[in-house]
């Protein structure tokens, strides 16, 4: 019996770091791609999606090393899950590229992305480092449809060539 709970618990184990970002122990992609799945075709439309990638983080990794790009990864991603309320999906998709999914009428997850960007507006102590960095925003409410990642990536690359710090909604 000890034998069988302990594969059990290996199992469900196995199955949650399938999901999970090693680095920031948020969502990975895989398991947000799934919740937006879910979401995409629920009925449930006060919602959006943010697509946030880093704006000036290649620079810091390359200058500092991947340690302390690493370290500034773990920071960015405390901060983000600060200003989610409850209830909402943080996840990181790859590299300096985070998504969240989150509740509320178009206004209140405008005010959200807003506070996303603004929980970047100060510096990150890592070490004896002082690092700033900023986050570009691909907002998409949703409405529904199967292609809201795809919306929100354009909003985010409109933002990213509007300037550091700036969030978007895709227009089409």
């Amino acid at each position: 019996m000890t034998i069988a709970l302990r594969e059990s618990r290996s199992i469900g184990e196995e199955r949650i770091l399938a999901r999970t970002d090693d680095l920031t122990g948020l969502a990975n992609r895989r398991r947000f791609i799934s919740d937006l799945n879910v979401l995409s075709q629920g009925t449930q439309f006060d919602s959006a999606l943010l697509l946030l990638d880093l704006d000036g983080f290649k620079p810091i990794n390359d200058k500092y090393g991947h340690a302390i790009g690493d370290r500034l990864l773990k920071e960015v991603s405390l901060r983000f899950s600060r200003v989610l309320p409850d209830g909402s999906v943080l996840a990181r998709l790859g590299g300096d590229e985070f998504a969240a999914i989150v509740s509320g009428e178009r206004a209140t997850t405008i005010d959200i992305a807003r506070s996303l960007r603004a929980a970047l507006s100060y510096p990150f102590s890592i070490g004896v480092e002082e690092i700033t960095v900023g986050v570009s925003i691909g907002h998409v409410s949703n409405d529904g449809a199967s292609d809201l990642m795809r919306r929100a990536d354009l909003a985010m690359y409109q933002a990213k060539r509007e300037g550091v710090g700036v969030w978007s909604e895709p227009v089409l």
